[in-house]
């Protein structure tokens, strides 16, 4: 019985070593396949592919052997380029790098020093958009790859003091030429999803209203402001010369030098913090700024990610995790209505004048019922 109960207990001890160890080799397949995920996701973005020339484009060609024949032109109609001593060349279609092998090839015909051509994109011309109205740059903006309506926006120095985001207009070019296509760029940050912008088209127009200075902030759209620093001249989808974005039921929304090692915290102090405020006709609820859904909108490798912070819960913190800002970032603070604040307004001031009508209408009783009384109390 004792050998019986022995081998039992073994052979229990077994299937429990053998399940533990299959456990954890599942969990070392799980955590590989999760790296590898991870490690792809990674990996993905720097194998972007480089850009293909297009007609409209202009691009300089430098010669560092030979100086005397550094041009810029661009590229015509039919993708084609002229090249001293090269002669005329197909550059659309081309990458860079294809195009800079070409012009050696034909120039090393004549002149075998020149080994090198340096081509560089100086405008991408069949990509432009037009952006009129409160943007600190307004005019032609080219680009890469077809930006967001947004990062368009940034492109010419962001939003001024008196934009309505809330009534942003695309007019289309090309084909539907005329087209009006209506933008409220704070209900887009509101749902903290930038994908579902309309998509831009070479050739839009893209316009960005304006109204008083003094109605901007914590306006009908959140308007941008121009409390902070200006921006001189536009690069890339994302301004990331140090400047970062504020913008909605702020005291002063605008642009902003960025500082180093700054977080979301500092970076509305910068724009005299959260902004609350009263209706002017004292008939509805207060606007306060939602500190529980503040969005942080960042550049990430494939387009522009929007965050939402509890602000809130976060300077709650004994020591809360810094929640640091990069150049280029937009800092957005949704408003909401509060209506517990209405109510005890709007109650206490109607229970202040309830008393008032309701001693004025006795002592106007008491001089109409008893005006002899009254007659003596003044003697």
């Amino acid at each position: 019985m004792k050998a019986r109960a022995k081998t039992a207990e073994v052979n229990y001890l077994e299937t429990k070593s053998r399940d533990a160890i299959m456990n954890l080799m599942k969990r070392c397949a799980r955590l590989f396949l999760i790296a590898g995920l991870l490690l792809s996701v990674h990996i993905r973005p720097a194998a972007a592919q480089e850009y293909v020339l297009e007609p409209g484009d202009k691009i300089g060609i430098t010669f560092w052997q030979q100086p005397d024949l550094n041009m810029e032109t661009r590229i015509d109609a039919s993708g084609k380029i002229d090249v001293p001593v090269a002669g005329r060349l197909t550059a659309a279609g081309l990458t860079i790098s294809q195009l800079s092998a070409k012009i050696v090839e034909r120039i090393g015909l004549y002149n075998r020093n020149i080994t090198q051509a340096l081509v560089q994109v100086l405008e991408y011309g069949s990509k432009r958009i037009y952006i009129t109205g409160a943007v600190a740059l307004p005019g032609i903006h080219t680009f890469e790859v077809m930006p967001n309506v947004w990062e368009a926006i940034l492109q010419a120095g962001g939003p001024l003091e008196t934009a309505k985001l809330d009534k942003v207009t695309i007019v289309r070019g090309g084909e539907v030429n005329g087209q009006v296509i209506p933008v409220d760029l704070k209900a887009f940050f509101d749902q903290s999803d930038l994908t579902k912008l309309p998509e831009l088209r070479p050739g839009d127009n893209i316009h960005v209203p304006g109204g008083t200075a003094g109605a901007a902030a914590g306006g009908a759209g959140g308007a941008a402001g121009g409390g902070g620093a200006a921006v001189a001249s536009s690069g890339g989808l994302f301004q990331r010369n140090q400047v970062i974005y504020i913008y909605g039921q702020v005291v002063v929304p605008g642009r902003y030098e960025i500082e180093k090692d700054m977080d979301v915290l500092q970076a509305l102090i910068l724009a005299g913090g959260p902004l609350f405020m009263l209706r002017a006709s004292g008939a509805g609820p207060t606007i306060e700024p939602d500190m529980k859904r503040v969005k942080i909108i960042t550049h990430g490798p494939e387009g522009p990610l929007v965050y939402e912070v509890d602000l809130e819960n976060y300077s709650n913190e004994a020591v809360p995790y810094p929640l640091k800002i990069r150049p280029g970032d937009t800092i957005y603070v949704p408003r909401k209505e509060s209506y517990t604040k209405f109510i005890i307004s709007t109650s206490l001031g109607a229970a202040i004048t309830g008393t008032v009508s309701i001693l004025v209408s006795f002592f106007l009783l008491d001089k109409l019922l008893y005006p002899d009384e009254a007659a003596r109390t003044r003697r």
